[in-house]
């Protein structure tokens, strides 16, 4: 066996399983939802990997002075997620909120959505407020605004297209309820699998398609443990595909794509 097979027999490169960004469409029979978490001002839905936080009016009582009732909710899954204005209680003046996060906190991005009003709007006008969020942080200084005014009933689709955000809160000043919701998976394209080959000149030739953004080639000596670098050398790129090559060398080598920082 010549020193070029050994070294390619001791060398393993590690292929990427198929993964593209996943489109979710709510709302619809055919997705159920489970109560992650529920108390006198808010309740949480999950559903398809992603969390619905929604403002609940719980204090509310049905008599002045009586008991917290909490206020009767109109729109329920699968039909929309209802948020309601709070109205009394310590959190007066919140207004109608609906969160929404992926349950395993990565970014998403909000492609489209539909709101219903439950109240009428039309004689002071309204918005709905959208504010992206990052790290728990606010990612601007106002929020983007959509139009809401008209009356109970009316619905308002709008297409913000944001995206690169783990957290969107959206806001009215009355109850409303989101009946429509396109989100999307903002995870970068992974590629197919890595190809290794060994050029006429005894170097690897490695190569992944074009489309799969945002990785970096890394090389280990060993897997136990792993002690991963980027590999520096110039990355090409053809019709299809980038491609490096590397030096052959004694030894086993390891080869990866990692997702960069």
């Amino acid at each position: 066996m010549n020193n070029t097979l050994a070294s390619l027999m001791l060398t393993l490169s590690l292929a990427v399983t198929p993964a593209r960004a996943i489109t979710n469409l709510f709302f619809s029979p055919s997705q159920p939802a489970t109560v992650a978490a529920s108390n006198i001002t808010s309740g949480t839905l999950s559903s398809s990997g992603y969390l619905f936080i929604y403002t609940a009016d719980g204090y509310w009582s049905a008599s002045p002075g009586g008991p917290s009732t909490g206020r009767f909710f109109s729109v329920f899954w699968p039909s929309g997620v209802q948020a309601q204005a709070i109205t009394a209680g310590p959190d007066i003046g919140v207004g109608a909120n609906i969160t929404l996060r992926r349950v395993d906190g990565q970014p998403f991005g909000l492609r489209a959505f539909t709101g219903k009003l439950l109240a009428n709007t039309a004689a002071t006008g309204g918005a709905f407020e959208i504010m992206p969020q990052i790290n728990g942080e606010d990612a601007f200084p106002d929020p983007f605004v959509y139009d809401a005014t008209g009356y109970a009933g009316n619905t308002f689709p709008h297409a913000p297209a944001l995206s690169g955000y783990d957290t969107y809160v959206i806001h009215l000043w009355v109850d409303w309820a989101l009946v429509g919701l396109t989100v999307v998976d903002d995870s970068p394209l992974l590629p197919a699998a890595m190809q290794i080959s060994v050029t006429p000149t005894n170097s690897f030739l490695l190569s992944w398609p074009a489309d799969a953004v945002g990785y970096v080639l890394q090389e280990s000596p060993s897997l136990k443990p792993a002690d991963w670098t980027t590999v520096t050398n110039m990355a090409q790129l053809d019709s299809t595909n980038i491609q490096v090559t590397v030096p052959l060398s004694g030894g086993a080598r390891f080869f990866r794509l990692q997702a960069a920082n």
